[in-house]
């Protein structure tokens, strides 16, 4: 089945716009990294975590809200992970039965559906003109605690069973909690991640006007080439050239104070405000990039 119907074919099982907020760094799925068998997943949202079936790897492609495993057993297979708000197994399974709408011409629908508890299952076919492969199939299954997790497997006739039976382990074995809104930044080191690091604006960074640049070494101590332009502009006026002294910084998941202490004595210390947006990082309201740096070496 073509990856076009699939993603028809998910949008569709939805019945509602499906947001994923922002997940814990580091423990929630990361998009674009990839997942071996026996690696944990966790989204929080949905209050789901499970572990990456034997003969499996997985990623989240950015730009998604859909979670993928593909088999390694050298046979096409795709397993199709997703969350949803609570419904009603029984009225899932009615819907199912009348089919699910993938294109103006296919629709695919549920040949035997079966509840077992919290868990709903059943092959499925495709019915229409300009069908895939007659060798496809398909397996669907959606497990509901506060939440609801759904599987969709499409693979090769030859590797069918062990991709439906690799689905519905995904979500036998998973552990369902209460599903929770967190701060993607939730115990964010910010200390280790500004070690080490080059501060300089957005628009220095792509070639534009001399910014500000500072240097923070891992062992507290800062060098800085300062200009009235990045994170300096409109402040204290000795602020200027070569500069050095210590610094400190204290965290509050995605925000942050970063305070510069100088050698120079009677200078006041300067202090600037940092937030992560979108994954983007911004002092003093201003853009900024925090590059690696070997300058403390």
């Amino acid at each position: 089945m073509c990856r076009t119907l699939v993603l028809a074919f998910l949008l569709g099982m939805l019945t509602y716009p499906q947001i994923l907020s922002a997940q814990n760094l580091k423990n929630r799925i990361q998009p674009g990294k990839m997942y071996n068998a026996g690696d944990s997943i966790y989204t929080p949202r949905y209050g789901f975590s499970g572990l990456i079936p034997q003969g499996w790897v997985g990623v989240l492609p950015r730009e998604t809200e859909v979670f993928l495993l593909n088999s390694t057993s050298g046979t096409f297979g795709e397993i199709f992970v997703f969350g949803r708000e609570k419904i009603d197994l029984s009225q899932l399974a009615e819907s199912w039965k009348s089919g699910v709408s993938v294109s103006e011409t296919v629709t695919l629908k549920a040949t035997d559906p079966t509840i077992e508890g919290d868990l709903l299952y059943s092959h499925a076919e495709a019915v229409g003109n300009y069908l895939p492969p007659k060798n496809y199939r398909a397996f669907a299954a959606t497990r509901c605690g506060e939440a609801c997790i759904t599987v969709l497997a499409i693979s090769e006739e030859s590797n069918a069973e062990a991709s439906s039976q690799a689905a519905l382990k995904l979500l036998k074995t998973a552990v369902l909690s209460t599903p929770r809104e967190i701060d993607p930044y939730e115990g964010f080191d910010w200390k280790e991640f500004l070690s080490g690091k080059l501060l300089i604006a957005f628009e220095g960074f792509t070639g534009g006007k001399q910014q500000t640049k500072v240097t923070l070494c891992e062992d507290g101590s800062f060098r800085a080439q300062i200009s009235k332009k990045g994170m300096m502009k409109d402040t204290n006026p000795d602020y200027k050239g070569g500069m050095k002294g210590s610094w400190a910084v204290e965290g509050n998941n995605s925000q942050a104070t970063l305070t510069l202490t100088f050698e120079k004595k009677g200078l006041a210390p300067f202090v600037a405000n940092l937030k992560f947006v979108d994954e983007e990082l911004y002092i003093n309201e201003e853009r900024h990039y925090a590059s690696q740096t070997e300058k403390c070496d």
